[in-house]
């Protein structure tokens, strides 16, 4: 099967960073820190994220056309946009966040 940029299930935000880590088999933190230092060279960093979020598709996305995904992500912004301030504040409290799906002992990487 071949390899599909997408969003990531390693998601601190909207899923960009540990989409893009997991489509070049690297660490996440690598993309996140690369994202912040390009937020701080003007600002890229923030426009780069953001329209990476609305270009690649999730992972439970059966469409292949890109404007489709584009219209889906569209439409999902705003769930994701809180669900992302959630967990935003989650991190900068200290308070982990809890799945009902994480069993005892799985790591947020999945292994």
């Amino acid at each position: 099967m071949a390899r599909r940029l997408q969003k990531g299930k390693n998601r601190l935000l909207l899923g960009v960073a540990g989409g893009l880590a997991e489509y070049s088999n690297i660490d996440p933190v690598i993309i996140r820190a690369a994202f912040i230092l390009l937020a701080f060279a003007g600002g890229t960093g923030i426009v780069l994220y953001l329209l990476l979020a609305l270009l690649m598709p999730r992972p439970e996305t059966v469409t292949s056309q890109p404007l489709d995904v584009v219209r889906e992500n569209i439409k999902a912004a705003p769930r994701e946009a809180t669900e992302a301030g959630r967990r935003a504040v989650q991190l900068l409290r200290g308070t982990p966040e809890k799945k009902e799906s994480e069993g005892p002992g799985s790591g947020r990487d999945g292994g």
